[in-house]
């Protein structure tokens, strides 16, 4: 258990700007289930969240402040849900931010704040960025920034002043989800010693699932995303025209596209003028159990990955629950996949940004069920060796615990 010198544990806050807690996509999931790993390593952590970020009709999250799997969390802001009105939003978000520095120093002057872990989606540099770092540096706080997609400064399109500010100027480390943001994150520290980089790849609650049998039904094949994923979804699309020409039975559920959703508007109208409408079956964001009702239906998962920075930088943390489900996970091999991954063992690794390989490569797979099961099955094996996230909970609580300069027991 990691404590400090006075025997209290390790106070840990993971510090999110517009970060929905305790429901949400793949970015909450992940940061729930790095909370869930600390506190079972013995770490005091909370989750504190400046900004709504829920729609209303679409928010499973109702309570402002509250304990989720022995969690605290708060919503700075006294709000989860984003206001329809333009001034009502930005009253609301200038309290966020002014409520959550506050919050920040009571929970320092209290003896509960040691170490921030920083959740901040900042593709470009912003204002609150820096205040935050600023803040927490006057309060001798230290931080470890959360780092699982391209840096701006990596970004092809970054200015001069983008590629000489470091994001992780002001932080203490770095906690990456691939190896290529980890030689980045080392680069960055390469002239700052002391500095930490934290090796944490995707995570997944292997418990939660316990799948049955291989789906005997109509076939379906899964692509768990959202409307903002346009060229993936269209690369399905298309991949999808090749399974259709010998399966042509088979549906492919999108999830994340809400009904009313404006954000899902052009997958709509892809869809509709596509014609693949009576293949096709675009669902909202499903709750907890409809989700992995899903999985278990399904007979494939995709997962496409492009040949760029991106792709090659990022780990998508949906593989995690596809493998936990034991369904085939069909993807390209591109970064951190053939780390984990050997094709036709564990998964479908096809060469990436080649639509017709990727749907044959499907297209296979439902033709041969048995092939299928043993596939999901040795994935879900992965899954339980290298992603479960209890197996992530004491090297992160060391890391921590050096890094805010507490002492380490048990």
């Amino acid at each position: 258990m990691s404590t400090s010198s006075d025997g209290r544990p390790l106070q840990v806050v993971i510090l999110g700007d517009w970060l929905p807690f305790p429901y949400g996509m793949a970015t909450t999931g992940r940061a729930l289930l790095i909370a869930r790993a600390l506190l079972e390593a013995g770490v005091s952590v909370r989750v504190l969240s400046l900004q709504a970020f829920d729609r209303e009709s679409l928010s499973p999250n109702a309570m402002v402040r509250g304990e989720y799997m022995g969690i605290p969390f708060e919503y700075a802001c006294g709000t989860t849900l984003r206001h329809k009105s333009f001034a009502a939003r930005r009253l609301i978000a200038a309290w966020g931010w002014a409520n959550g520095a506050l919050r920040l120093m009571q929970l320092r002057r209290r003896g509960l704040l040691d170490l921030v872990l920083l959740w901040f989606w900042t593709p470009r540099p912003a204002w609150r960025l820096c205040c935050f770092l600023a803040l927490l540096q006057f309060l001798r706080v230290p931080v470890v920034r959360e780092v699982d997609e391209t840096p701006w400064s990596q970004r092809p399109d970054a200015t001069a002043l983008e590629r000489l500010w470091s994001p992780l100027a002001g932080t203490a480390g770095a906690l990456t989800i691939s190896a290529e943001l980890h030689a980045w994150a080392a680069a960055q520290y390469e002239r700052r010693p002391g500095r930490r980089v934290i090796d944490v790849p995707i995570l997944v609650d292997a418990d939660e699932q316990r799948p049955g049998e291989y789906p005997s039904g109509d076939l379906l094949v899964v692509f768990a995303g959202s409307p903002a994923y346009r060229s993936t979804i269209r690369f399905i699309f298309a991949a999808m025209q090749e399974v259709w020409r010998t399966h042509s039975e088979c549906r492919l559920v999108v999830t994340g596209s809400a009904p009313g959703d404006p954000k899902a508007d052009w997958l709509r109208a892809e869809v509709r003028e596509a014609g693949i409408g009576a293949h096709v079956d675009l669902v909202g964001y499903l709750s907890r159990p409809e989700l992995l009702d899903l999985y278990a239906r399904a007979h494939a998962m995709l997962i496409p990955l492009f040949d760029d920075q991106q792709s090659r930088a990022r780990f998508p943390t949906k593989i995690g629950e596809y493998l936990a489900a034991a369904r085939p996970v069909v993807t390209n091999s591109v970064g951190e996949i053939p780390l984990y991954f050997t094709d036709g063992l564990d998964a479908i690794l096809c060469p990436p940004n080649d639509s017709v390989v990727f749907g044959r490569a499907v297209a296979d797979l439902l033709s041969d069920p048995t092939r299928a099961a043993v596939i999901g099955r040795r994935g879900r094996a992965v899954a339980e060796a290298h992603f479960h996230y209890a197996l992530h909970g004491e090297t992160i609580a060391r890391a921590f615990a050096e890094i805010a300069g507490t002492e380490i027991s048990g």
